[in-house]
């Protein structure tokens, strides 16, 4: 998989975060796609290349929870 650099959407929330939705971050030849909307943290310091990486890493953590570990 290869990133496509697909334009993402930062939702200026009220609170201390935003949310970040992103469709096809992440894209394959064979058509497997990958998109997601996370919650980071809202920070003036973070360029936008640092919102999509604080988002990438977000989102591999979430789906790191949703598989089972096994013993």
């Amino acid at each position: 998989m290869a990133k496509v650099g697909q334009p993402f959407v930062i939702q200026n929330t009220d609170g201390p975060t935003w949310f970040v939705t992103w469709t096809n971050a992440v894209e394959s030849s064979t058509g497997e796609a990958v998109s997601f909307t996370v919650e980071i943290p809202r920070r003036a310091d973070l360029t936008l290349a640092e919102v999509q990486r604080f988002a990438l890493k977000r989102a591999v953590e979430l789906l790191q929870f949703a598989i089972p570990k096994q013993d």
